[in-house]
């Protein structure tokens, strides 16, 4: 057995973890194995060849279109490609990243081209396009449901394997870094999608950035902390237009800090994304009434 290859459960044979390379941090991730079925191709290059050597992999479940999750695509042409019709468009044509990360015709557009070069991305076929509660079956044991969990990006999805209750939950990551910082996410699908998530009767997950978290009360405490992180993000705009009695503009936000607390090495990418997700609490707001437009800006009510 590869070592970043795990089986995931005593009782049922063939469903494994796939860690992706450097413990799964971008530009990589996670993907899950069932049966001849793999969700997600971003583990790396190297890993996804090696791992094709010894399963075979005959479909290829897809939970969004970014790239550290698509990026191994190109790898297993001969594969039947799955997504939601939401995500279809970017992920058969990789150039539509550019525009709804945002970046167009700013100085981090060469430098997406320059990583989806980097990565070999290359466009590939949807097959089939699959729906909210679709179940596929995978051999006489393993049902691989589709959970629809947009937010992240309009046509996120989760998977759920029904007779070992082991959920593949994508990039509603479970990390202390939520995102939704494309043209596409939105914040109130995504906390919708959360608590979709909530609601299962679930024995193990994997998420596209961290490693396997087991039990339903360890998976119960983990979300809730994921969630505590947006409830902060909400307080710390709020309390942005509580310190001022005038309407603010959104681009006022820009390089405050007030989603990442410290910028990384991609400083100028998340600075375009903060602003971005600032966006998706101020719809948030506007739709629960604790804004309200004023002035080409917004003021608390």
């Amino acid at each position: 057995m590869e070592d970043f290859v795990k089986p995931l459960s005593y009782e049922l044979e063939n469903i494994y973890f796939i860690e992706g390379e450097h413990r799964a941090r971008y530009p990589y991730s996670n993907s899950m194995l069932i049966g001849d079925c793999l969700i997600d191709t971003g583990i790396s290059p190297k890993r996804l060849k090696r791992l094709k050597k010894r399963f075979p992999i005959n479909k290829v479940f897809l939970t969004h279109w970014h790239e550290d999750h698509i990026s191994g695509n190109y790898l297993l042409r001969d594969a039947k490609f799955y997504c939601h019709s939401k995500d279809k468009a970017p992920i058969e044509n990789v150039d539509k990243m550019i525009p709804l990360y945002n970046v167009k015709n700013t100085p981090i557009e060469d430098d997406l081209k320059s990583l989806i070069k980097l990565l070999r991305m290359q466009n590939i076929k949807i097959d089939t396009l699959i729906e909210d509660n679709d179940i596929f079956n995978i051999d006489d044991q393993l049902k691989l449901k589709v959970l629809f969990t947009p937010g992240h990006t309009a046509g996120h999805c989760a998977y759920y394997e029904l007779n070992s209750k082991i959920a593949f939950l994508g990039d509603i990551d479970l990390t202390k870094h939520p995102y939704y910082g494309n043209l596409d996410a939105s914040l109130i699908e995504f906390e919708e999608s959360i608590t979709k998530i909530k609601g299962l009767d679930i024995n193990t997950v994997v998420t596209g950035h961290r490693g396997i978290i087991e039990g339903k009360d360890k998976i119960d405490g983990e979300i809730e902390k994921y969630e505590s992180i947006l409830n902060g993000r909400d307080e710390r705009i709020l309390a942005y237009f509580s310190e001022r009695s005038r309407p603010i503009k959104l681009d006022e936000f820009r390089n405050n800090n007030i989603i990442y607390r410290k910028y990384s090495a991609y400083k100028e990418f998340e600075i375009i994304a903060e602003l971005l997700m600032i966006g998706k609490h101020i719809e948030k707001f506007l739709k629960n009434n604790l804004i309200s437009e004023e002035n080409n800006g917004y003021i608390l009510i």
